[in-house]
């Protein structure tokens, strides 16, 4: 049999037995005492007798009369207290009464007061038939004193025991012993026998339990706080030392599978559990998200935040142990008190708890980017953004939460200035920045319908958003900062030029005169988070800015001109049905009209007409013959125009794009649309100096165009006829069986 077994059995059936093994203990200590003193007790008279005169008869004169009666006070006195406070302190300690029972000083020393007593009343009746004088002296100078001496403090050492901190320290040091031991030889090679596995998991989940109904039972913010930073502690060290463990401690046991926090586990969690040697770690982040909710539903902020402070503090350790595994948990769980969070914040209007948690978040962050975990950094960038979003959809209804798209991306603000300090390559810094600017960009969400003040100069996101351009300003990045300016170009869509500015001039005063302190105080002290230190890069910012609202303002121009040409669809399809539409062209004909209104588009067809427009004006035109626009075929017409014209920038098509488009839309009917596609056309083989290959290439983008809709109309079809008449070109146009059009350039027509 495992040596190491038998001495861990022999230990572990102490333990259990402990109340029987401390009374077997004390008898022995008092018989084997007794019995020492018996021996030796003549020969100690002989000394006390020549050296102070007590002769043997001073002795003999001891009674124990009085014993019955002080034994009787001592044990009233040790038992009448303990019971008192053990009971009381039971009510509001949860297991108060178990850990007494399991503490071996008290056992003893209850132990040796009642055989004490026992051992005054046997020799009170058979001292002198025995001639156990020895006894007498020994019970009533040594017993006797040693329990009065120690009663006073035993009382006093259970008075402090029984306080719940203390019980919580018992706990905790009981827990982390029991971590210690694993790690040693002798229950290493014992946990070869799944017996011994499934003892110490069983005192572990126990003893956690024990944490876990103290943290729900007791009120004290004192007691909590302490609580939650024993599990911190028990949860580094564990995760220090787990390398050191036998692997078949993390083996699925019974233990496990009962264990309430699991039952909910299907066969291949269990599995992954095994895998990964999580099932501890799983307990303790359970542990911590139930109580954070219970937290943040009692108000109890500062509470609330310690939980995330010591899943930073675990994080940081399993990233110095190298524990992706853990990581990965530690992950979730800060997700899942996210979504805990943001629950909470809609439902009661309250957003101080995801303040402080974005904080600890980024703490986080922070430290996967000191360790250089790219991926781990990045993926927490992602989930920062998705949780931003849900908080910024739910903002419409409760504005209080729009501080916290603040936060989050003054949070990320930071994340991005140590990533920058830390030298990361610059492609995963604009990858993290684009991260960081989509925050208040829910996917599949219009802002149209949100107050336009929280768009324009109250936007705290903006303002941080802009001091972060600043200091990339600073460091010499200017392609970051006009990555941000690009980004908040956006909202230009819902103010004209003027109002724009406006806004941007208001941004930056704000930004010139905000120190880095505010007036007010919060979770965090009065630190201002818009604060930006580099004021001297604000002109630069301005006039990089008002650079990129020229290129933006041509951009909505030409965006307004497919608007309009919807428009016109739209209008050409009442006139067709007599005046009327149906309830969904109807309201989709007021939203384009109202967003052209509010774009307030006054460019002109005043710009020189080249052969760039003829060409753009044929793509247009072939586009929206069948009266409809969709997305695909604006994709083709931008694809196409950069085919045939490589050398063409965005700003330069969306300046083109706007007379053309205007040109094409007051023209009005198809008729005379057509007639100045007939002349593009001849332009357009002046355009490209006769080049054949060049006008046949055209042509087939042209039938591309009219494919991009699945739908040919039989003006599509038309203008690419008239297109091959007027170039000269061989062959002719015609559908596959798939029912798309195809140049066949050996067909004849």
């Amino acid at each position: 049999m495992n040596a190491y077994y038998i001495q861990v059995s022999i230990f572990n059936l102490i333990s259990k037995f402990r109340r029987s093994v401390s009374f077997i203990l004390v008898a022995f200590f008092i018989l084997g005492t007794d019995s020492l003193f018996y021996r030796f007790y003549n020969p100690l008279i002989d000394f006390l007798n020549s050296r102070f005169g007590i002769a043997l008869n001073y002795h003999q004169m001891v009674s124990l009369d009085f014993a019955p009666e002080i034994w009787a006070g001592v044990l009233a006195m040790v038992l009448g207290t303990l019971i008192i406070v053990i009971a009381i302190a039971a009510e509001s300690t949860p297991r108060l009464i178990d850990l007494y029972m399991e503490d071996w000083l008290s056992l003893l020393f209850i132990w040796f007061i009642v055989l004490a007593s026992l051992h005054a009343f046997i020799i009170m009746f058979y001292g002198k038939p025995m001639d156990r004088n020895s006894s007498v002296i020994l019970n009533t100078y040594g017993f006797l004193t040693l329990s009065y001496v120690l009663a006073l403090p035993y009382i006093f050492y259970i008075l402090i025991y029984s306080k719940t901190s203390n019980v919580v320290t018992t706990i905790s040091s009981m827990i982390i012993k029991d971590i210690k031991r694993m790690g040693h030889a002798t229950i290493h090679g014992a946990m070869e026998k799944e017996v011994i596995v499934a003892e110490y998991q069983q005192k572990l989940l126990d003893s956690l339990d024990q944490l876990d109904d103290l943290l729900s039972f007791v009120e004290f913010k004192e007691t909590q706080s302490d609580i939650i930073r024993q599990i911190g502690r028990i949860s580094n060290k564990y995760i220090t030392d787990k390398r050191k463990f036998n692997q078949k401690f993390f083996r699925l046991t019974k233990v496990i599978r009962r264990n309430a926090t699991y039952r909910t586990y299907t066969e291949q969690q269990y599995v992954e559990m095994q895998d990964s040697a999580s099932f501890f770690e799983v307990k303790i982040f359970r542990l911590l998200g139930n109580s954070y909710i219970k937290m943040i539903e009692n108000n109890r902020y500062d509470i609330a935040s310690l939980i995330p402070a010591e899943l930073v503090d675990i994080g940081s350790n399993c990233i110095e142990t190298d524990n992706p595994q853990i990581q990965d948990h530690i992950n979730i769980r800060f997700n899942t008190l996210f979504r805990f969070a943001i629950k909470h914040a809609i439902r009661n209007n309250e957003p101080r708890n995801l303040y402080n948690l974005a904080f600890h978040y980024s703490n986080m962050i922070q430290a996967y980017i000191k360790a250089g975990e790219v991926n781990q950094t990045k993926v927490c960038y992602d989930r920062i953004k998705f949780y931003g979003n849900e908080v910024f959809k739910n903002a419409k209804t409760n504005p209080a939460l729009y501080f916290i798209v603040d936060t989050l991306t003054f949070e990320l603000k930071k994340c991005q200035i140590l990533v920058k300090e830390l030298g990361w390559e610059r492609n995963d810094q604009l990858h993290l920045l684009n991260l960081v600017l989509d925050l208040d960009q829910p996917p599949n969400f219009s802002k149209e319908d949100i107050d336009k003040t929280m768009l324009g100069g109250n936007n705290g996101t903006r303002r941080i958003q802009i001091g972060l351009a600043l200091y990339y300003l600073g460091q010499g990045m200017n392609d970051f900062a006009e990555t941000i300016i690009e980004d908040y170009l956006d909202d230009l869509s819902f103010f004209d030029e003027k109002e724009f500015k406006a806004i941007v001039e208001s941004q930056c005063f704000l930004l010139s005169i905000f120190g880095p302190t505010f007036w007010e105080d919060t979770d965090r002290g009065n630190i201002n988070i818009y604060f930006a230190p580099e004021k001297d890069q604000i002109q630069p910012f301005k006039d990089m800015l008002n650079e990129q609202i020229k290129k933006r303002l041509r951009k909505l121009e030409a965006d307004t001109q497919y608007l309009s040409m919807e428009v016109e669809s739209l209008l050409n399809k009442r006139h067709v049905q007599g005046g009327f539409l149906n309830d969904s062209d109807s309201e989709k004909l007021d939203d384009l009209q109202r967003k052209i209104s509010i774009r307030k588009t006054k460019q002109k067809d005043n710009g020189q007409w080249t052969g760039e427009n003829e060409l753009l004006y044929t793509l247009i035109c072939i586009a929206f013959s069948d009266r409809d626009l969709d997305e695909t075929e604006k994709e083709v017409i931008q694809e196409t125009f950069k085919t045939m014209l490589p050398d063409i920038s965005d700003d330069h098509f969306n300046a083109l794009f706007i007379p053309t488009t205007q040109r094409y839309i007051k023209l009005q009917d198809f008729e005379a649309q057509t007639r100045q596609f007939m002349t593009s056309l001849a332009e357009l083989v002046t355009f490209f100096n006769e080049d054949v290959d060049k006008l046949q290439l055209l042509l087939i983008k042209y039938v591309d165009l009219a494919n991009a809709d699945n739908f040919i109309h039989e003006n599509e079809l038309k203008l690419i006829k008239l297109a091959i008449k007027a170039w000269n070109l061989s062959g002719d146009v015609k559908t596959d069986n798939n029912g798309r059009l195809i140049y066949d350039p050996q067909a004849s027509e």
